[in-house]
């Protein structure tokens, strides 16, 4: 057995590094794939803060799937003030979190170019003009296509227009256009690598428990906190120069290494099934197709002279918001004290549960795949090293709910 590592590893969001061992016909026997990366501290950053402050540090957790973590940290909030939203106030939030969901998953194909489609420009024209569809989604729905301020506690600040509204619909249909012509490309080409022995027909792919909760927004009844159970660095990898180079804590769901993602959203809430290597890839086709259908969808029935915004009051209390994030299932818990000041605050992030999961999926790859294989699960790894807690110089695993 041989012992390769690889970094950094390109294309992805954020600093990762693999270590791989291999066998004598560079076949991996077991793979690691970590951030390699300082631990940024966002759950810090937040206690004793305002609910004003709440979605505008959250979303900076990142610059990729920023929304997910605004709507996550305000349906929290409102979770622990007893606040609902008004009924377009959380269309318009839908709308918005599908946005950032498209944007990511355009990026995951720009990811993608090199490996499957160099060389085709038109092609690249077309990642690029999704990429502008969704900002233009988000920046109408939020107000601005990167940390939208329009997300706050109790809804949405303010109501789009109707104009508004009919240039949200055109760029989700010109948007699911193009990814249906890609996705159709992309399995086109998978099928051909097959035939051509150029890859194993299972490449990439895992059979582990799947987590959704929603096919497009969130649902904290779909999910036990208590459940999950996060791992930390000296208790996952077994390699000593792992644990003291990543700061990353791995999550398992019901004590078992657990997918989520576009692929468990798929099989969950669509029934989706291919027999294509690498099929995560075609399942983020798929789910920003879908998502593109929900927000025409949605665009029906906001009504843009109705109020987005509840009123909201200050009191004690602990709550929790799920957002079904581009990557994944995506957790806030929060805990506020009378006058609405964060005193407590805890993020389990969908990277975070797909850490191990591309792990798993490493194995019996050959070594010339591996970083495609980390690509096509589309990690977030800016998002899965914000917080670690020491103690005596020791880390340690604190839970979710302590």
């Amino acid at each position: 057995m041989i012992t390769k590592s690889i970094y950094p590893v390109t294309r992805i969001e954020a600093d990762g590094k693999l270590v791989l061992h291999v066998n004598d016909e560079d076949v991996i026997i077991k793979g690691f794939f970590y951030p390699f990366m300082p631990i940024r501290g966002f759950e810090r950053m937040l206690i004793g803060k305002t609910l004003e402050f709440l979605p505008v540090g959250a979303m900076r957790i990142c610059g990729v799937c920023h929304i997910t973590h605004g709507i996550a940290a305000v349906e929290a909030a409102e979770n622990a003030l007893g606040v609902i939203p008004p009924e377009n106030g959380l269309i318009l939030r839908e709308i918005a979190g599908l946005g950032n969901r498209l944007q990511s998953h355009a990026l995951h194909m720009l990811f993608l170019y090199k490996d499957f489609f160099e060389g085709n420009d038109k092609l690249l024209r077309d990642i690029f003009n999704m990429l502008e569809c969704a900002g233009e989604i988000v920046k109408i729905s939020g107000h601005s296509p990167v940390h939208p301020p329009n997300v706050c506690v109790g809804g949405m600040r303010r109501n789009i227009s109707e104009k508004g509204k009919e240039e949200i619909e055109r760029n989700a249909i010109k948007y699911k256009n193009l990814m249906e012509k890609l996705e159709n490309l992309l399995k086109e080409i998978l099928e051909k690598m097959v035939d051509e022995n150029k890859i194993p027909k299972n490449l990439g792919n895992v059979n582990l428990p799947l987590l959704a909760t929603h096919p497009y927004y969130g649902d904290r009844e779909e999910i036990d906190l208590l459940d999950l159970n996060v791992v930390p660095p000296e208790k996952y990898y077994d390699v000593k120069e792992i644990r003291g180079e990543t700061g990353a804590t791995v999550v398992l769901y019901r004590n078992e290494l657990t997918e989520v993602g576009p692929k468990a959203r798929m099989k969950k809430f669509f029934k989706f099934s291919s027999n294509l290597p690498l099929m995560v890839n075609i399942t983020y086709m798929e789910d920003a197709i879908k998502g593109c259908e929900r927000i025409i969808e949605l665009c029906d029935l906001l009504n843009v002279s109705s109020p987005t915004k509840a009123t909201v009051s200050s009191k004690n209390g602990r709550g929790v918001g799920v957002h079904e994030a581009p990557r994944g299932t995506n957790i806030h818990v929060v805990k506020l004290r009378d006058d609405g000041i964060i005193v407590d605050y805890r993020i389990i992030v969908p990277t975070m549960f797909n850490l191990a999961v591309i792990d798993t999926a490493l194995i019996g790859a050959p070594y010339s795949y591996a970083e495609v294989i980390v690509r096509s699960y589309d990690p977030c790894l800016s998002c899965a090293t914000h917080v670690t807690v020491i103690k005596d110089g020791v880390v340690k695993n604190i839970g979710v709910m302590q």
